[in-house]
């Protein structure tokens, strides 16, 4: 059987929020939030979600994906990026509406 180690959760001031999964890979994007800093000014944490690995980018969440698809950001958790080609789907596409 696989130990699971414990990790404390972060100060009742700062928590994660996930905002998106990334598709087959399990892998989930975070904004590090906090009561006293602004939305605009929440950073970026990437979890494996497979495993105990986590990223912290302190960029926003629109400059974090601009900077990981021009290849300015390299994250070892999203993998194979940047790539040749990148797709946006908006949830009305996805959901049918």
């Amino acid at each position: 059987m696989e130990r699971l180690t414990r990790v404390a959760p972060p100060p009742a001031e700062q928590r994660p929020r996930a905002w998106t999964e990334i598709e087959g890979t399990g892998a989930h994007l975070y904004w590090l939030t906090s009561g006293d800093v602004h939305p605009d000014e929440w950073t970026v944490l990437a979890n494996a979600g497979r495993g105990p690995e986590w990223e912290h980018h302190p960029v926003s969440g629109v400059r974090f994906i601009l900077s990981v698809l021009t290849g300015e950001i390299r994250s070892d958790i999203l993998g194979n990026l940047p790539a040749d080609d990148h797709a946006f789907d908006p949830n009305a596409e996805i959901l049918g509406g």
